[in-house]
């Protein structure tokens, strides 16, 4: 294929700056489709540019002139056109940009920024982000300003990491495959916020939405959500994944209904949805082997400011990672934030029992569910063992060898393991035959 480095039809006037940066200063730009404009630095558009692009147009850091790589849409330029723009440092937009059927892709190694200096939100077509860089220079970041793909727009994140800050990516793109990453594991593509940002996705169908939250802050973390709405009218949810414990942002993990007994202390999600009382698939993944076990998902209520059990949760497993889904739960604005929990498995422990044969409460029994290498052991009041036991399912009849113990009171010890955690119960209780 013939290689056209510029294909130019000028109405105005242009300036060819420095031969590493192109600067245009109210021209009309158009790259033809087959055609190539290579910028060894950046490109900047300013006045009243019109710039279609229908070609390819490339910008480099091989320059050691100011913004280098950068691509700049001053105030009253338009930029239109189906072509690809490849970008190697940032992207800033403070004209109008029409994505039409174009493709942006931020290929930089280092931390590439999309901004702009007067809130213009650039609503992509397809964005892509590629790069080798590592640690910060992973990340392609929103500086002071929302950011968005359109309604027919992909969000290809391969490995890279889609920073937002304290502000939003929107994909308006209702396609449920409007979003792509790698999930090559531990290189997965993400996008992380923190504050108020958020991933918000546009739905109108019954299907999954994936949303690839993770975080690179401290501990690199890629935890996923998926969403399964329940009925094909327009909506959106919005996902952050926060990189530590919810402790930071006032939902205590001590404050918790009865029946939970841990809240995950390394992250939890926040999660909204924009129609209350319209029902979903909430779907968590975790990795088993950073994270520990977890059995359900659990949810902060504000009204009653404790940690709550959203009720029957399946596990499933997907290679290294595990997911938890809760069917036909309301996504709202109110009580955002969801964690993973284990619940308490209750230990049923009579503190008086009667062996004198009528068949009622002949046995003392310690009801223990899910309780592993059990021993349980009862001593007199002289600290003599008269029954110990490694079967959950034996009871104590009162006798020691064959022999009636006498009524009185008994002490026990119960030792195993509930969720690989070490249990050490111990009491006393009270014999009588009468």
């Amino acid at each position: 294929m013939k290689k056209i480095k510029l294909t130019l039809l000028c109405f105005s006037s242009i300036f060819l700056g420095y031969t590493q940066i192109l600067y245009s200063d109210g021209a009309t730009i158009q790259i033809n489709n087959g055609a190539i404009l290579y910028c060894n630095g950046g490109v900047s558009l300013s006045n009243t540019t019109q710039l279609v692009n229908d070609g390819e147009l490339t910008t480099t850091k091989n320059s050691t002139l100011a913004q280098a790589g950068d691509f700049y849409i001053d105030a009253g330029t338009t930029v239109s056109g189906d072509g690809l723009y490849y970008i190697e440092q940032d992207w800033i937009n403070d004209g109008f940009f029409n994505g039409d059927d174009s493709e942006v892709i931020l290929y930089g190694n280092t931390q590439q920024f999309i901004t702009s200096n007067n809130n213009t939100v650039t609503v992509y077509n397809h964005l892509t982000l590629t790069g080798n860089g590592m640690g910060i220079d992973r990340q392609k970041t929103l500086l002071a300003i929302d950011a968005s793909t359109g309604v027919s727009g992909v969000l290809n994140l391969n490995d890279r990491e889609l920073h937002t800050d304290v502000h939003n990516f929107y994909v308006i793109n209702t396609d449920p495959n409007a979003i792509i990453n790698s999930t090559s594991y531990e290189d997965e593509g993400f996008v992380s916020s923190v504050g108020n940002g958020f991933l918000v996705r546009s739905t109108n169908q019954i299907d999954s939405y994936f949303f690839p939250v993770g975080s690179s802050d401290v501990e690199r973390r890629y935890r996923p959500v998926v969403i399964y709405p329940s009925v094909n009218i327009d909506q959106t949810f919005s996902v952050r994944m926060n990189n530590y414990s919810a402790e930071i942002d006032g939902y205590s993990l001590n404050q918790r209904e009865e029946i939970v007994g841990e809240v995950n202390s390394l992250f939890y999600h926040s999660i909204e949805g924009s129609l209350p009382g319209v029902q979903s698939d909430l779907r968590v993944y975790y990795l088993p082997n950073k994270d520990d076990d977890w059995e359900s998902i659990g949810n902060w209520n504000n009204h009653f400011q404790e940690w709550r059990d959203l009720g029957t949760s399946m596990a499933q497993n997907h290679g290294n990672y595990t997911s938890l889904v809760h069917e036909n739960w309301t996504l709202s604005n109110d009580n955002s934030a969801y964690a993973l929990i284990n619940n308490k498995f209750p230990f049923i422990i009579p503190n008086v029992f009667s062996p004198n044969g009528d068949g009622e409460n002949d046995y003392f029994y310690i009801t223990a569910t899910g309780l592993d290498d059990y021993e349980l052991m009862i001593l007199n009041r002289w600290g003599n063992v008269v029954f110990e036991s490694s079967n959950p399912n034996e009871g104590w009849d009162g006798t020691f060898n064959g022999t009636p113990c006498t009524e009185g009171v008994y002490f026990y010890k119960l030792k195993g393991k509930q969720k690989n955690k070490e249990i050490n119960e111990h009491g006393f209780l009270t014999l009588v035959r009468n």
